[in-house]
């Protein structure tokens, strides 16, 4: 392992200590979602493509099945619009926020781009703090947004937001941040991963934009998928073979584009330097991407990695082996488990492995 970064580590340990806590079981319900960059409703509103899909997996499927829910950060896009503008035009979003909050089942961090609300106190009630720490039979899960693991952001963040509220978004310019360069989402996720193996424990992190389920990228759990895929095309009838063949050329076409986008060069770097990535850090993704909205639950002591869509904007899923979409009923959106595994394991893997 590279040599750790004390600053870093000390920040980190500094917020770990003053986190929220709560104890779970097998019994607990949560669902975290991230970087939902909420704006003003219009077609400079990051959050309103995917406004529906993200209201109805609230109402109709974590409320209803009494999951508590964690907003891991940059709920609000405070940087472009200002926070009366969001409650103004989101008012059905932070209802639904309420239904949790009456509940007592919703907790809610800081990101970079909703700093300001610690010292611009908002309208509502949440449970709000720099990060939530969940106890598992002894075992922790560190929940915080992600920027905190950045050198400069924190002083940087102020003269950003300026730029993007005064500059940027009244000419229509994107805000092209961490989630849009591979590196900065590397050195990110790097010292969120070195931090969590020496806490010996589950860190959780947005900021990036990018899921990750047990440490690993999207483009290593291709790799594992096509090589369960070619196993299980040996030992299956042959009447199975053919779909099982077709699924394996899908997801080698899924990780090309996977390389291209990130432009990888050492695919190393998304185990991080180690011969066995030990399972310690997870992201939840954001609810702002283009074929749907990504989020990590913990449910029946497992973790899972949670993709939602809109079949009329992503059909893919539906069409090939090796996933198992489940219909919202009444609606066109669909949850699926990308990823799961028992908290038990998870953890005596990062003991064993570390």
């Amino acid at each position: 392992m590279a040599a750790p970064d004390i600053h870093i580590n000390e920040h980190l340990d500094t917020i770990l200590k003053g986190a929220w806590e709560s104890n779970i079981n097998n019994q607990s319900r949560w669902v975290i979602f991230s970087d939902l960059h909420m704006g003003d409703g219009s077609t400079k509103d990051d959050f309103k493509p995917n406004s529906e899909l993200f209201q109805c997996a609230l109402r109709d499927y974590y409320l209803k099945r009494n999951y508590s829910l964690m907003l891991n950060g940059d709920v609000e896009e405070l940087q472009r619009f200002s926070l009366d503008v969001i409650l103004k035009n989101w008012n059905l979003v932070y209802k639904l926020f309420d239904a949790f909050a009456n509940k007592n089942r919703l907790a809610k961090t800081y990101g970079n781009h909703d700093l300001q609300l610690k010292v611009q106190k908002p309208p509502y009630d949440y449970k709000m703090s720099e990060a939530c720490k969940l106890s598992y039979e002894g075992d922790h899960i560190f929940i915080y947004h992600g920027h905190q693991a950045s050198k400069k952001y924190q002083l940087q963040n102020d003269l950003v937001g300026f730029t993007l509220k005064y500059f940027a978004n009244p000419l229509r310019i994107k805000n092209y941040s961490v989630s849009h360069s591979s590196k900065k989402k590397y050195k990110i996720e790097k010292r969120a991963y070195e931090h969590a193996i020496r806490r010996n424990q589950i860190s959780i992190i947005g900021h990036t934009h990018r899921p990750l389920f047990e440490s690993l990228h999207k483009v290593d759990r291709l790799r594992f998928k096509i090589d369960q895929l070619c196993r299980d095309y040996l030992i299956s009838r042959s009447s199975n073979q053919e779909s099982i063949a077709h699924s394996i050329k899908f997801y080698q076409a899924e990780l090309e584009k996977s390389h291209q986008i990130d432009n990888l060069k050492n695919t190393n770097s998304f185990i991080y330097h180690h011969n066995l990535a030990i399972p310690c850090l997870f992201n939840s993704g954001t609810v702002i991407g283009k074929r749907g909205i990504t989020c990590l639950e913990i449910s029946d002591g497992k973790m899972r990695l949670i993709h939602w869509f809109d079949k009329n904007i992503s059909k893919k899923y539906l069409q090939y082996t090796g996933y198992d979409p489940i219909l919202l009923p009444n609606t066109e959106f669909y949850r699926m488990v990308i990823n799961e595994d028992t908290l038990h394991y998870i953890f005596a893997r990062i003991k064993l492995l570390r």
